[in-house]
């Protein structure tokens, strides 16, 4: 049994009371299915098998609304957007916490590397929990925050 699914169970405890969901899915075990990181100073780019993976899917219940301001002549001046924030944490898990360390100083540094602006699209962040990384990642930048937010519980509480 993964050492991750205490520290997944109370996190979606403390989701289940900020009004979020989590949705679980495993990778299909019968087909190559990779995710890549680049490394911009060695110009080298990692790509993960996540062959039968587990992947986890956050999403808020309720949408968030946003307001901005219309610069258009002959228009209302006010405009309300909506959305949810998301985010899908993957979970890398190795024989023993030395093999893990190693991996996530690796993939650490990828993503850091060029500044952090190497991997700006999908906003990727590790964490290391004994023998398992978790990979944080989100396309949307308005997501990055409550991201970090739960990386923050995952890294310090857990």
């Amino acid at each position: 049994m993964p050492d991750n699914l205490g520290v997944i169970y109370k996190l979606k405890t403390e989701l289940e009371k900020n009004d979020v969901e989590l949705t679980t899915y495993t990778t299909d075990k019968s087909k190559e299915e990779y995710s890549f990181i680049f490394d911009c100073v060695k110009h080298i780019q990692y790509h993960i098998n996540m062959k039968g993976m587990r992947v986890y899917s956050i999403k808020t219940r309720s949408k968030k609304t946003k307001y901005n301001r219309r610069t258009k002549i002959n228009r209302s001046n006010k405009s309300f957007s909506s959305y949810y924030y998301n985010f899908h944490i993957r979970i890398y898990e190795f024989k023993n916490n030395e093999i893990a360390k190693k991996q996530f100083e690796i993939l650490n540094n990828a993503s850091k590397s060029g500044e952090g602006y190497c991997n700006r699209n999908f906003n990727t962040q590790f964490v290391l929990k004994k023998n398992e990384i978790f990979e944080f990642e989100t396309m949307d930048d308005k997501s990055i925050s409550f991201m970090n937010k739960y990386i923050m519980f995952i890294d310090d509480k857990l």
